[in-house]
């Protein structure tokens, strides 16, 4: 399953810029938290797909539920 996602969606990496971007952002307690968000913004995603979108708050990105995510790929 994970393989026929990876058909259409973007995987991000992640370069030192964007780690010290993540330090710097003080919206959100958690690292990974903003690691996430700056792998998304870096690729301009429309959205982070998780189960805890009240962490992504103050994302710049919409986080929607992975069920939310199907919904609109399936429209």
């Amino acid at each position: 399953m994970l393989i026929e996602l990876c058909e259409f969606i973007e995987v991000a990496g992640i370069q030192k810029e964007q780690v010290i971007d993540a330090l710097h952002n003080e919206g959100f307690n958690d690292l990974e938290d903003r690691l996430q968000v700056e792998c998304a913004r870096v690729i301009n995603a429309d959205y982070i797909v998780t189960r805890n979108i009240a962490d992504f708050i103050a994302s710049p990105i919409p986080a929607i539920l992975p069920e939310e995510f199907l919904q609109k790929i399936t429209v």
